[in-house]
């Protein structure tokens, strides 16, 4: 996730598409809340002082995967992320006497660690590879004594085939500095995952509807308050909003030169680069961003979600509508040698489909509707491919990039070419010995529908729990 092209995009006309379920989905809803944009540009979120950098990570393996979940999932101090495989970010969470490393997950609720020992599965339970989850160090106190709901199982199952079971128990935690005496999390023993050793757990922002879903994902359970809706009544945060600011770079980068594969590149200056990526508690991160552009947009209900089967008005995951998806082609220009950069050529294309998409810092890529993406796609000189195997596509990692941005109220946030053509990604063609780097928007026929790191790097994201809205603004180049 990243920095921002500041968008010149003009007004087309507009380029209306149909997507049944969705549109369905939105008559449903409260005509006064669907688009409903605040009037109100003016923000009084606080920065917090309190906000610890720690370095992003980019890998060098050419290959990582999304974690699309199923069903799912001021004064105050900030939580450090760090962007692990470009996938994830981490934070480090005490949990009693132990320091556990967690992924940060907008799109759940629930915060779960892996406790040891556990029972690690093969996919499907194939009994011919041997299992490997991947988790970094796990709680190794026993947790037995703190269970509650004896009788209630735990689990959770994600879109790309993991699935974490296990048992409910209250203990302290401490994250960003703020302690919570007693806090429900869920322990974890038995699991397939896949990881690269760093991460032991996950946790949850979500709303406490989404903690009332059972291992099946029915909502057939209490529903709990999560750790920040606990903070926020506890009266460890003073507003219940936290913020979310995701870096792409880390002190050493990765490029790929001439096709031959990756080249790590020394860091620049004391310390590296240092660009940091942040989870606020209670207030904004301190990062600069583009104070003309801040746009707010109210929180969708659950019902929204067409086809998911929760018929309910409460909130559960931060969803909202956006007015239109902005796109163009580009050509070089505007520099020269390597600052050379993209600039628009000719009108943009407004496509003012309206349909709910989730903020989800948890999913690598940006999900939408499949008319939305082909034209996307098509936009990329030369034209995007599908590259069978990987049920993604792909284009050549030095084609020339279109513009795409995220229309909320009068703002539009582009997503930098970087994000749209991931260099860390790669494919080679076997005839023709061309590289194919990894589009960073992929499509599917049905919701849910995400904005993910892709276009998370590219702004600073407030949830606002208490006003239960959206509020977006555009880093500046960093």
């Amino acid at each position: 996730m990243a920095a921002l092209i500041q968008s010149t995009l003009a007004v087309a006309a507009a380029c209306l598409l149909t997507t049944a379920g969705s549109v369905a989905a939105l008559k449903q809803a409260s005509p006064n809340t669907i688009g409903a944009h605040m009037s109100s540009t003016v923000i009084h979120d606080k920065i917090t002082p309190n906000s610890l950098p720690m370095r992003s990570y980019i890998p060098s393996t050419p290959e990582s995967h999304t974690s699309i979940h199923v069903r799912r999932r001021s004064s105050q101090p900030s939580a450090n992320l760090t962007n692990v495989h470009d996938i994830y970010y981490m934070i480090d969470l005490k949990v009693g006497s132990e320091t556990i490393p967690v992924s940060v997950d907008t799109g759940s609720s629930d915060t779960w660690l892996i406790q040891e020992p556990y029972t690690c599965v093969s996919y499907f339970f194939n009994p011919g590879k041997k299992p490997d989850c991947g988790f970094g160090p796990g709680l190794k106190t026993d947790m037995s004594s703190s269970i509650v709901l004896p009788n209630t199982t735990f689990g959770r199952a994600y879109g790309d085939g993991t699935f974490v079971r296990g048992y409910f128990v209250n203990s302290p935690v401490t994250i960003g500095g703020l302690t919570i005496p007693s806090q429900r999390l869920a322990v974890v023993n038995y699991t397939y995952w896949y990881g690269d050793n760093r991460v032991s757990g996950l946790l949850g922002l979500g709303y406490p509807l989404l903690t009332s879903l059972d291992s099946e994902g029915y909502q057939t359970m209490t529903a709990y308050d999560p750790i920040f809706f606990t903070l926020w009544k506890e009266k460890l945060v003073t507003e219940p909003v936290f913020s979310i600011a995701l870096s792409r770079d880390e002190d050493q980068t990765t490029e790929w030169h001439n096709g031959q594969g990756p080249v790590t590149v020394p860091s620049e200056g004391e310390g590296g680069k240092q660009h940091k990526s942040f989870l606020a508690l209670g207030g904004l991160p301190d990062v600069t961003v583009d104070e003309s552009t801040w746009a707010r947009t109210p929180i969708q209900s659950m019902d929204l979600l067409d086809g998911w089967d929760i018929q309910t008005s409460e909130l559960g995951m931060y969803i909202i509508v956006a007015d239109a998806y902005v796109f163009g082609k580009t050509k070089l220009g505007g520099g020269s040698g390597s600052a050379e950069q993209f600039v628009p050529v000719g009108e943009p294309t407004r496509n003012m489909t309206r349909f709910p998409v989730l903020i989800d810092a948890g999913s690598t890529l940006s999900i939408l509707p499949r008319a939305l993406v082909d034209q996307l796609y098509a936009s990329f000189d030369p034209p995007a491919k599908y590259m069978p195997g990987t049920g993604l596509y792909y284009a050549r990692c030095n084609a020339t990039v279109p513009t795409f941005g995220v229309q909320i109220g009068t703002s539009i946030f582009s997503i930098e070419p970087e994000d749209l053509l991931r260099q860390n990604v790669r494919k080679q063609d076997e005839q023709t010995g061309e590289w194919w780097c990894r589009i960073g928007v992929t499509d599917s026929y049905s919701a849910p529908y995400i904005l993910g790191v892709t276009f998370l790097s590219n702004v600073v994201a407030v949830f606002d729990v208490g006003k239960d809205e959206m509020r977006f603004a555009t880093r500046t180049k960093y």
